[in-house]
């Protein structure tokens, strides 16, 4: 049995493993690389893997960096099943569509830009090579993709003819998010166990439950994305959120929130509408200007039963965990627009990582002012806007205008959808010593290697950090 890592190998996004029993070919996501150009250029790399030939593919969540190369499988042959929860196959196809529509606007507006005789003679070798990065996929590549869509529950296990069964365990990371247990026969008829973690959430999170702990497996894929810090305690998190909020109020600013569309936004709003509710915050201006997160809301508020309990004891006191007085939802990029006259107001919008969509201009028209706060929620992947404005770089280029950051700088890991150092030590210790080896994935290479060396050290088992593209034979 083969077990090959195609991406999230040193690296942070584009999850992606393969395995080959001999008679069933499958993988674990297959998500988009996201970050530095040279990173980005991995999506247009052909698959190690012959994608007509997969008979299913296992997804964990519907983060862009997991399920963002899925239809590319598509287009080039693969008619096999994808299989995963209902959230996550609806929240997957927000995320896919948008993806498609920006990827062919964003196209769209290079081709008109080179067709200018100016931007030819100014246009770099870097230029020529992204001028051939045609969109990754269309809308219909997605429609197709969901045709293929097979949606299981929780806890259910499920045996294929070919010597495969699967479980999917709550992850707690994102609303459906999951943990894949695969018992697999080898040739010989013994029976093997391989569980592979997806992103795994903080305990006590707001809305998601907590991870599931696994208590025995021969091999484990864990990831690594905080493996060397811990978060901020939740509840220091929150009331630090709270005191920026009085203070920007107090000061006449505006709070810009860069905030990926699922999760992160739904506990922004959920803890927002706490401060309101509970008379902690005098009424301030919430701009909700993402219509993906919009989308992905009311997606939230279709699977209750997905929730942590605090969010179903505010459901089942009729109320709306998601919406407040003082906030504003906006569709259309008009209505945006019209926010730049406008201080002492929260606006939440994506993506992230700052590197695209309307949280991009909102930067530009406030990042240079005192008064502003700036508020990150979320991982920023190293080579993205948002990284270097968390790294402290004062000089920045926004749409292609030098800009200097003068604004406030907070970062609130307590937000975190993944678990810290300490949750993911407490998530392997749940196996015991069953496993045989520990692979540690979705990490940057430093971080990845010195959580690796840290559970060889507490679990006295075998760990290894995979490179992209390396394959090893299960045993």
């Amino acid at each position: 049995m083969k077990l090959k890592f195609c991406g999230a190998t040193r690296t942070v996004t584009g999850s992606c493993f393969y395995v080959d029993t001999g008679n069933f070919k499958f993988l674990v996501d297959c998500g988009a690389f996201q970050g530095k150009d040279e990173i980005d250029a991995l999506n247009y790399e052909p698959f190690p893997f012959d994608p007509s030939q997969l008979d299913v593919v296992f997804l964990t969540h519907a983060h862009f960096d997991h399920c963002g190369r899925i239809p590319i499988l598509v287009k080039q042959g693969f008619h096999g099943r994808i299989i995963g929860t209902q959230p996550t196959r609806d929240l997957a196809k927000i995320v896919l569509l948008d993806a498609a529509k920006l990827q062919q606007e964003e196209y769209e507006r290079w081709q008109a830009r080179s067709n200018k005789e100016s931007f030819k003679r100014g246009l770099s070798e870097e230029g020529s090579l992204y001028a051939e990065r045609k969109p990754l996929f269309s809308e219909q590549d997605v429609e197709d993709m969901f045709q293929l869509f097979e949606v299981y529950p929780y806890g259910e296990s499920v045996n294929f003819k070919n010597g495969v069964e699967f479980r999917m365990r709550d992850a707690g990371h994102i609303l459906g998010s999951s943990i894949f247990e695969f018992w697999i026969k080898t040739e010989a008829g013994r029976e093997r166990k391989i569980v592979f973690s997806g992103d795994l959430g903080q305990p006590g999170a707001r809305i998601v439950r907590d991870p599931d702990l696994i208590r025995e497996a021969d091999y484990v894929i864990c990831e690594a994305t905080y493996g060397n810090r811990l978060h901020k305690n939740k509840d220091e998190t929150v009331l630090e959120l709270l005191s920026i909020l009085k203070q920007a109020q107090q000061e006449g600013g505006n709070v810009l929130i860069p905030s990926f569309a699922i999760e992160r936004t739904q506990e922004i709003l959920y803890e927002i509408n706490l401060f309101v509710e509970n008379k902690l915050l005098n009424q301030i201006p919430v701009y909700l200007d993402s219509p993906m997160a919009s989308k992905a809301t009311e997606i939230f508020k279709q699977y209750p039963t997905y929730y942590d309990e605090d969010a179903r004891r505010l459901l089942e006191k009729g109320d709306d965990p998601f919406h407040f007085e003082g906030l504003t939802t906006l569709d259309s990029a008009e209505e945006s627009k019209r926010l730049i006259s406008k201080n002492g107001i929260v606006i939440i919008a994506g993506s992230g990582m700052c590197t695209g969509g309307r949280i991009v201009h909102h930067i530009k028209n406030n990042i240079e002012k005192p008064t502003t706060h700036m508020v990150f929620v979320g991982y920023q992947v190293e080579g993205t806007l948002g990284r270097k404005i968390v790294d402290g770089i004062k000089d920045i280029r926004v749409m292609g205008e030098p800009l200097v950051v003068n604004a406030k700088i907070h970062t609130l890991g307590g937000f975190s959808a993944h678990g810290d150092q300490r949750d993911l030590r407490y998530w392997l210790r749940s196996f015991g010593h069953s496993p045989k080896k520990i692979f540690i994935v979705h990490g940057d290479e430093e971080i990845s290697i010195g959580f690796a060396s840290n559970i060889k050290a507490e679990l006295n088992i075998e760990v290894d950090v995979p490179k992209l593209n390396e394959e090893f034979e299960i045993t």
